[in-house]
């Protein structure tokens, strides 16, 4: 299946991996979590504050699907 990935901020530089595409697209196999993708691009689960798939809040433990739209944030402090 293929899943459109986004990681932002801090963890953007792991999108720069050799399995995501030039649209930030990634093909993995299923049955597939959102764990299962950031797993294998080297996401550190301790770096990662807010999911969501296809727009809605989400776990590491959501199923994906063909199609789906992950996006990944950091923590991320303001002041």
């Amino acid at each position: 299946m293929q899943i459109e990935i986004r990681l932002f901020a801090t963890l953007a530089s792991y999108a720069d991996h050799e399995d995501v595409d030039s649209d930030g697209c990634l093909s993995i196999e299923g049955p597939a979590t959102i764990r299962d993708a950031l797993l294998r691009l080297g996401v550190p689960e301790q770096d990662i504050k807010l999911v969501f798939l296809n727009g809605v809040g989400a776990s590491l433990d959501s199923s994906l699907k063909d199609k789906d739209r992950v996006g990944i944030f950091p923590p991320i402090g303001g002041g």
